[in-house]
């Protein structure tokens, strides 16, 4: 089974901890069995790969999360690299694009796209492996995974189906309603809707067929140059929604879309992440510190506090939606563009030798890193060049001098570390070569 992880974004609802080149999905705020730390995307990726999945993975990301994705994956994650974010649809073509043309995957073949900031158990897991036996056997162009309501949530979406079904049966959809008012969601439920948790199970061919329909090539490097001319919208909206031939399976287990504080805070199995104290009196109270300096929360119920270099969000729970708005009216993306990790793409070529070229002005500020390591899978060669600000760099564990205007190159086998010591502006080119 082929499988595309979706791991592009950079949501403003978990600010100050997301941003830009960290989404929430890179956030380290769980922890394994042997309690170190660990991020929604390593949790994905240890249950893929306790079923031997992971290395029929590829991850559709964008360039400014290569890096943070290797370092806590490793360099056997398979990447596609978007040129420039147009959402989903676009992203899933490119990453089919990619799966036929440099692992050999045929028209026939099943590929299922799976996001990764689900919170959920095994047994989601071992659900997800019947989506291609779904599929064939119901003869449908699309197989989506549904969860099965325990409340009438108004955050999430919902398909609603044509009849009622056996627990294993493949449900035909007949609607799709995108976070209704409570009242719809009873409704929607009692219809026997199941929330849709973004997760689709399709033949290669179906959306090839897509690419030769808008005159888009197949090829993957081709469809690098054109991918501009991909229009930037949802896969849901674009394609599952349009889609008539459609199934879903349902899922009976537990499973929660972390994308907001309220939600995020409900998993989390230690209430205080960083230096800080908690009062006795606190109920329902977290705090998240990346800062060095403590924070400290007395009186006071649910309650979230989180502090990073980027800004620091003091919220009751239930206003945490409206934390989009405010940063909007305090004229910040919140995706921390307008501070540390910002970056501008300069350029990005595809050439038809399989060759791709990355250029992008970075800024960092003081104490922030760039990482890169070598890749099982692609012959890539790095180049930074320190514009302006002192750093420290580091290549292969051994310390190299770093000065304004001097470059280095970082050869296939290299791995590196560059630490800003004050901000810094510097220019970086990917050069990459699939083998």
């Amino acid at each position: 089974m082929n499988m595309i992880l979706l791991s592009g974004g950079s949501g403003t609802r978990l600010w100050p901890l997301s941003t830009a080149r960290r989404s929430k999905q890179f956030i380290r705020l769980f922890h394994d069995e042997a309690g170190r730390p660990v991020s929604m995307l390593q949790q994905v990726w240890r249950r893929l790969g306790s079923r031997g999945l992971h290395q029929s993975a590829v991850i559709a990301t964008s360039g400014n999360q290569r890096e943070t994705i290797l370092e806590q994956l490793g360099c056997e994650a398979d990447l596609v690299l978007e040129p420039e974010k147009r959402d989903t649809f676009a992203a899933i073509l490119l990453s089919v694009a990619y799966l036929c043309s440099h692992r050999g995957v045929s028209r026939e073949e099943p590929i299922v796209v799976l996001p990764v900031d689900g919170r959920t158990e095994d047994s989601f897991y071992d659900r997800l492996l019947q989506l291609p036996e779904t599929l064939a056997s119901s003869g449908a162009n699309l197989a989506l995974m549904g969860v099965r309501p325990d409340f009438p949530s108004q955050k999430y979406g919902y398909m609603v189906p044509e009849g009622d079904g056996g627990a294993d049966a493949a449900l035909s959809i007949r609607a799709f309603h995108e976070k209704p008012s409570k009242a719809d969601a009873v409704r929607y439920i009692e219809q026997g809707a199941l929330w849709n948790c973004g997760v689709f199970c399709f033949r290669a061919g179906y959306l090839l067929d897509r690419l030769k329909a808008m005159g888009l090539p197949e090829a993957y490097e081709e469809l690098l140059l054109s991918y501009d001319r991909i229009e930037s919208r949802s896969f849901d909206y674009a394609v599952v929604e349009r889609e008539k031939r459609i199934v879903a399976l349902a899922y009976e287990g537990p499973w929660k879309d972390l994308g907001t504080w309220c939600t995020l805070t409900e998993e989390m199995n230690r209430p205080l992440i960083g230096p800080g104290y908690i009062g006795e009196e606190c109920d329902n109270v977290h705090v998240l510190n990346e800062l060095e300096v403590p924070a400290v929360v007395l009186g006071l119920s649910d309650v979230v506090v989180a502090a990073s270099p980027e800004g620091i969000l003091v919220t009751h729970k239930e206003s945490s939606s409206r934390l989009k708005e405010a940063l909007d009216r305090m004229g910040r993306t919140g995706t921390g563009e307008t501070r540390a990790s910002s970056e501008r793409t300069v350029d990005s070529s595809a050439f038809p030798d399989g060759t791709s070229v990355m250029t992008r002005r970075l800024h960092l500020e003081a104490g922030e890193e760039l990482v890169t390591a070598p890749s099982a899978d692609v012959r890539r060669i790095v180049s930074w060049t320190v514009l302006h600000g002192r750093c420290r760099l580091f290549q292969n564990g051994r310390e190299l001098p770093a000065a304004v205007g001097r470059s280095i190159v970082l050869g296939e086998e290299d791995s590196a570390r560059l630490k800003a010591l004050d901000p810094i502006d510097l220019i970086e080119i990917i050069t990459e070569c699939h083998t």
